[in-house]
């Protein structure tokens, strides 16, 4: 019974995700570097920088790590993939193709451990600089 909230909670914010995209075609979302990131919890951003480190985990959920600003454990930021169910919305495997790469990631910015990210479902939301 849990399993079937948390996957329905997780399908009502791909949704949501895709519905602000689809809504912001008409409204331009703030760009912010991702130093600045961590002033901006809470709101949806366009998070702009290098990405300097990634990592895909080896779990069967494949998180892929998008490490901003410096090599981890000192990065600023962090693009979060959970690739293993999200490999269809992705024409090149993240941890590779967007290693050392200018990017922008959108979306609304959390917090784990201190550090800030967004959650990245679909390739739309990353823009090669």
């Amino acid at each position: 019974m849990l399993g079937f909230f948390l996957y329905n909670e997780l399908m009502f914010f791909k949704l949501l995700i895709l519905i602000l995209f689809m809504s912001n075609a008409y409204t331009e979302i703030i760009e912010i570097k991702d130093t600045n990131a961590i002033n901006n919890l809470g709101e949806l951003r366009k998070v702009c920088g290098k990405v300097r480190s990634t990592h895909m985990s080896s779990s069967p959920s494949k998180q892929v790590y998008l490490n901003f600003g410096r090599k981890y454990p000192n990065h600023v930021f962090t693009g979060l993939i959970w690739y293993g169910s999200n490999k269809g919305n992705f024409t090149h495997r993240p941890d590779r193709f967007y290693l050392n790469k200018q990017i922008c990631v959108s979306g609304v910015i959390t917090q784990y451990r201190g550090i800030p990210q967004i959650q990245i479902d679909f390739e739309e939301q990353i823009e090669i600089q």
